[in-house]
């Protein structure tokens, strides 16, 4: 077979080659210069990020006729044979199968002979992180003494696996997370040097679905070079990578914003029909929020975010109806869908679906909030927010005691509550079902339309009340940290006081709840590491 794929071809070659590291390529070019090179290094970093790649390029470097130099010249045998695998003198070995003790005290047998023609004599490890407990232990002394010849590159992805005591006689380097512009323009390359024709729009979805990994986008490209008719288009990219194309997420998102629990529902099993898993689903959905959110804080400047001209409007339109306290709720429940979907894989499209929906339902909520907002600071709310707030008719349930409340007033006033209500003030205290009654209650009506949230507090919690002769007796049931609040709150007290035919002021209690223990509920809440969740 003769082709070679596309992350092998353009594999970089030297330093210059190296995109997004510019920090490393500084590092060690740096190095070589001043002659500085250390004798072990451990490259740490995402996969497809260029390490085993910069690891070559600096056995290159050091070995090279001309060198040690910054820039080898490819050309001499040794770096011919660096770049085929077949220099005697350069020892690549993967810690994935070669990670026995028995490996490692090989390699420190043979670690002593010098070199059998070039300058150095280099051992790069890929995947060090999978080498065994007893394979560390012996590679442990020769790190802290190798002979002056030798020169380690260990490649990992993850170097919390690493013993301290390997990492300490290393210097590190981080590779970071490619861009996607920088990935993008790798690509456009890659295209014009094959003389193939792909869109923009394609280069850019890919650079988006690699996340950061050159080597999966060079893949990717590969992938759907091979089995596009034609130039590769969105539809194509869809098909084999289970990347959705822009338009799906402002479909999803659009429908969204107007709570069209259907047209979530149908976006998300387009989805899943078209390859894509939930996992995908999630990923996918938080980049495109992001870039929503990003263009709600940023405007056109948008880091990273450059919408074709079809969709600039749209999304600019999008951002603007959804909001930055929306999309940034939004993105927290798909952070929160991603680990409730590792503990039950087999109710992942179900969460899934249940989370979009909740997440549909945030524009009513927030606007709620809003209104509340404004109201503690005196602002009449609109009508129909108003109406939704106004407590149910319904009857409220009893306390933990099993006791039945005595239900709230009724919103309507008889002519008897306002006939007289000088003759009802004199009197002595009374229970509010024997007289006083329709005096509170005309006093909660004025609640009620005065300060809409103070008296839906009062409405859900109402356990019993009395018009005394000096004050206004409330007893309510133990209010939420929100109702509390607005209960408390010094400002609305002395407006109460200041109500006409008011006898005083207002004192309210909460009743203590009966504690009740939840003996199955706690024992399932533990055995299934849960979270017990509040309407």
């Amino acid at each position: 077979m003769s082709y070679r794929i596309l992350a092998r071809k353009y594999r970089p070659r030297s330093f210059a080659d190296v995109i997004g590291q510019d920090h490393i390529v500084t590092a060690l070019s740096r190095a070589i210069a001043k002659n500085r090179l250390g004798q072990a290094y451990l490259l740490v970093g995402p996969r497809g990020t260029g390490k085993t790649s910069t690891a070559r390029i600096l056995a290159k470097a050091v070995n090279c006729v001309q060198g040690p130099t910054g820039e080898p010249c490819l050309v001499c045998d040794s770096c011919r044979e660096i770049e085929s695998g077949n220099n005697a003198d350069v020892i690549e070995i993967d810690g994935a199968s070669n990670n026995g003790v028995d490996d490692v005290r090989a390699l420190r047998e043979r670690v002593h002979y010098r070199p059998l023609r070039d300058r150095n004599k280099i051992y790069i490890i890929d995947e060090v992180q999978r080498l065994s407990g007893p394979a560390f232990d012996a590679l442990l002394k020769t790190l802290e003494e190798p002979p002056d010849h030798a020169l380690f590159l260990f490649a990992t992805t993850d170097p919390h696996k690493i013993p301290d005591t390997i990492v300490s006689r290393c210097q590190v380097f981080e590779f970071r997370r490619l861009r996607e512009v920088d990935i993008a323009a790798k690509l456009a390359d890659i295209c014009v040097r094959e003389e193939v024709e792909v869109s923009g729009d394609v280069l850019q979805t890919i650079a988006r679905g690699c996340r950061g990994g050159l080597r999966d986008a060079e893949s990717m490209l590969d992938q759907v070079l091979a089995v596009a008719e034609g130039a590769p288009t969105l539809d194509d990219l869809e098909m084999i990578a289970g990347l959705a194309r822009p338009e799906r997420w402002l479909d999803l998102y659009e429908a969204v914003a107007v709570d069209d629990a259907a047209g979530v529902l149908h976006c998300i099993d387009a989805f899943l029909q078209r390859g894509g898993t939930e996992r995908d689903f999630v990923q996918q959905g938080a980049d495109a929020l992001r870039d929503l959110l990003h263009l709600v804080l940023l405007g056109e400047d948008a880091l990273g975010v450059e919408p074709s001209p079809e969709r600039r409007e749209r999304s600019m339109n999008l951002a603007r109806r959804l909001g930055r306290d929306r999309l940034e709720s939004m993105l927290g429940m798909l952070f929160a869908l991603e680990g409730r979907m590792a503990r039950a894989p087999l109710a992942a499209r179900a969460l899934l679906e249940w989370t979009i929906l909740r997440a549909a339902r945030l524009g009513e909520l927030l606007d709620t909030a809003h209104v509340l907002r404004g109201m503690r600071e005196g602002e009449s709310p609109p009508a129909p927010v108003a109406a939704r707030l106004q407590p149910a008719p319904s009857a409220k349930a009893g306390p933990a005691g099993g006791k039945a409340p005595i239900p709230a007033p009724a919103l309507s006033i008889s002519p008897a509550a306002t006939a007289a209500p000088e003759a009802s003030r004199g009197r002595e205290s009374e229970p509010l079902g024997a007289r006083a009654f329709p005096s509170l209650e005309s006093l909660l009506e004025q609640v009620r339309v005065g300060r809409a949230s103070l008296g839906r507090a009062i409405d859900e919690l109402y356990q019993h009340g009395e018009m005394r002769a000096d004050e206004v007796y409330l007893l309510l049931r133990m209010p939420d940290e929100r109702a509390r609040v607005i209960l408390e709150d010094p400002v609305s007290r002395k407006w109460l006081e200041r109500l006409p035919d008011c006898p005083g002021p207002w004192t309210i209690e909460f009743e203590q709840p009966v504690e009740r223990k939840d003996l199955v509920g706690d024992a399932l809440r533990q055995h299934f590491d849960a979270v017990e969740e509040l309407p």
